[in-house]
């Protein structure tokens, strides 16, 4: 755990609109009720399909919906996440929510990033008008022949 992983989960997860405050002092201690509120709260915002159930009242329940978790962003995302660090909940299991947050993340902005691109496209009829395949094919054709 660094302050700088904690920073950047922390300004992520309030880009991405997570609705409670994460404070870095969160991770401090082991906090296993947020790490799991925001694992449902990714998941349901990378897959929002997914049928997962968020008790986490006992050590069994606990286990049971890391794994649930874990077997989905591996299936739908093809991303590896260690239990063991989730489970610990604290600065060590920041890492683990930082990686798909972060695909969450540049997701979004690349999305934005296209849209923007969209609004600009350009008319491809009006630059086509003077294209003329056989005009083209028979000067390659030249160019090629004086080439050789």
């Amino acid at each position: 755990m660094s302050f700088r992983e904690l920073r950047s989960f922390t300004e992520i997860m309030k880009s991405l609109g997570y609705p409670r405050l994460i404070s870095m002092e969160n991770f401090r201690l082991p906090n296993f009720e947020l790490v799991a509120d925001c694992l449902y709260w990714l998941v349901q915002r990378y897959y929002p399909g997914v049928d997962i159930s968020d008790e986490i009242s006992t050590e069994a329940d606990r286990v049971k919906f890391l794994q649930s978790v874990a077997q989905v962003m591996l299936t739908k995302a093809r991303m590896k996440l260690n239990i063991k660090k989730l489970y610990s909940a604290d600065g060590l299991a920041v890492k683990e929510l930082l990686k798909v947050a972060s695909l969450l993340y540049k997701a979004t902005e690349k999305a934005s990033y296209e849209e923007e691109d969209a609004s600009e496209a350009v008319d491809f009829g009006s630059v086509m008008k003077g294209f003329n395949p056989k005009e083209i094919k028979a000067n390659a054709a030249e160019i090629i022949k004086a080439g050789a």
